[in-house]
């Protein structure tokens, strides 16, 4: 079976990948592509994982995931989109690294599905914002124990990755940044899914509106079917000025106060993200999708 994992991570879609490829179930099931909602799978995967770590076994897995999931004798690819697969939110960040239980539960995975085609999906978003957005969601104690360890400049997604491949290296990684989402959000989708549909895919604008004013999602969606891109240039160019037209700056604004941090800082970190960035793109077995 070919398997994608959509991992995430965290506070970057906010789950619109999923959803959106959930309404698109009928047109993506006759293709053969099946998206199971969480629930059915993710448990059963973190469990059998956590059974591995101790040394025990699951044989037969794949039969119970795919029962579960309840995947069919058409069914050629199964795309589970959940970042709780790469761990609960309170252990995305011990305040020195992003998921450092991860080497530990791909592994699990890995032996679970070995047989099948597994490719890896992962967005990650600059530290300057991703600390500070997850503290907010954190309960005070979760919140001070990463305040207490935190350094900040240690903090590098580069070490997830190179964690994933190193105990999974047959598995490919695709990974974009969230920032550079709104421009590549369709092709995400085409990615993630396996599937090219001849014309956009149901609800693909919705996204958009996380980050534009009321009502500027839609007039981009009526733009680009009365005037389709040329290409994906000209597509980005569009999305590019509509943005600057209708972006909800309210939406987009990030606290930090939570983290500490001052505007100095957060220059710092965005600078460090940058180069991070660039330190994933040379890796083997890693595409990093850009605008």
């Amino acid at each position: 079976m070919d398997i994608a994992l959509h991992l995430g991570v965290h506070l970057t879609d906010d789950t619109q990948i999923r959803k959106c490829l959930e309404a698109n179930r009928r047109i993506l099931a006759a293709a053969g592509v099946l998206v199971p909602r969480p629930g059915r799978y993710v448990s059963l995967m973190r469990d059998a994982a956590n059974e591995i770590a101790q040394g025990g076994q699951s044989p037969g897995f794949d039969e119970t995931l795919f029962q579960s999931v309840k995947a069919s004798d058409t069914t050629r690819r199964v795309v589970l989109s959940a970042p709780g697969l790469l761990s609960k939110l309170p252990l995305a960040c011990d305040g020195q690294s992003f998921y450092p239980g991860t080497r530990g539960r791909m592994a699990a995975y890995r032996t679970l599905l070995a047989g099948h085609d597994i490719s890896i999906y992962l967005a990650i978003r600059n530290p300057a914002s991703f600390v500070p957005a997850l503290l907010r969601e954190l309960q005070d104690f979760e919140q001070a124990e990463i305040l207490q360890n935190l350094r900040p400049e240690d903090l590098r997604w580069s070490q997830l990755v190179e964690d994933i491949r190193s105990v999974w290296p047959e598995a490919p990684v695709t990974l974009w940044c969230d920032e550079d989402t709104p421009f590549i959000w369709h092709r995400l989708l085409r990615l993630v899914s396996g599937h090219d549909p001849e014309t956009e895919f149901e609800d693909s604008f919705a996204w958009f509106d996380s980050v534009m004013l009321r009502g500027g999602s839609a007039k981009l969606a009526a733009y680009l079917d009365a005037t389709p891109p040329l290409d994906e240039a000209h597509r980005q160019q569009i999305i590019s000025a509509f943005l600057d037209k209708f972006c909800d700056a309210a939406k987009l604004d990030v606290d930090v106060s939570a983290a500490g941090w001052d505007e100095t800082q957060v220059d710092a970190l965005s600078e460090l993200y940058e180069d991070d960035v660039e330190q994933i793109r040379l890796m083997d077995g890693v595409r990093v999708i850009q605008p």
